[in-house]
């Protein structure tokens, strides 16, 4: 009910705002960076002692990394920032790439309102795709203000595949901006009623820097391959791994 209440209000708030600036904040370019929390409880102390160096450099070189999102009215693209002064053959920077997402790349048509996220697997890539409506996002009446908008709150998950090849959830959570009427954000975070400017993941934060409103862009899908769902790319995964472990 609460949530039905939200969208009604920030629907009622569309309808009255100014022509000229909704316009100019349906495009634009923002810049996110990313935020390392170190996790140094009791059951991964032992671990991080052992490795402490090694995951030292790596969030070091974690927090080097800034994602881009360009956007207009119909489709965005998110992805790592080209061009970084970054030296991609130390094992730290490779280690940063992998586990903080920096070689993943998004692209998403807001008219048809579905996601598509590159993923290779044995050297074929694929476009899975995921709708609107398959999201499942909670919206909740929590709000902060975050670069001078009015930010809410909305719980969703995230999805990964275990050792087990077990399909594992974790809870996310996406701060959207109404006043920025672009249902996109960074990484999966997009179908909100608004903009995200904040996406908190597991032990990490994705946060807005630099927010380029009215700039005029051109977004095309750069992504090749074979068009597949999530549930489609997860069987092949399953099936092509046990195929190649050792029996």
């Amino acid at each position: 009910m609460q949530s039905i209440k939200l969208i009604r209000t920030l629907l009622l708030g569309a309808l009255f705002f100014p022509s000229m600036v909704w316009a100019q904040a349906n495009m634009g370019t923002a810049k996110y960076k990313l935020v390392v929390n170190k996790n140094t409880n009791d059951e991964t102390k032992e671990i991080y002692n052992a490795y402490k160096r090694n995951i030292d450099e790596t969030v070091k070189q974690a927090q080097n990394l800034q994602f881009e999102l360009l956007f207009n009215q119909n489709t965005s693209v998110f992805s790592l920032v080209k061009n970084l002064p970054l030296d991609k053959n130390a094992s730290a920077v490779k280690m940063a790439m992998i586990i903080f997402d920096g070689d993943k790349l998004y692209y998403t048509n807001l008219k048809e309102e579905y996601l598509i996220e590159k993923k290779s697997f044995l050297g074929k890539d694929f476009q899975v795709k995921t709708y609107f409506k398959d999201m499942n996002w909670e919206l909740v009446e929590e709000k902060k203000q975050m670069s001078g908008y009015d930010c809410y709150k909305a719980i969703g998950k995230r999805y990964a595949m275990s050792k087990d090849y077990e399909t594992l959830e974790t809870e996310v959570v996406a701060w959207y901006c109404p006043e920025i009427p672009v249902r996109t954000g960074p990484f999966e975070a997009v179908g909100l009623p608004g903009l995200v400017l904040q996406l908190d993941l597991k032990g990490r934060t994705v946060v807005l820097e630099d927010l380029d409103l009215g700039k005029e862009v051109q977004v095309e899908n750069p992504i090749k391959g074979e068009s597949i769902s999530q549930i489609e790319f997860d069987s092949i995964y399953r099936k092509r791994v046990k195929e190649n472990i050792p029996r």
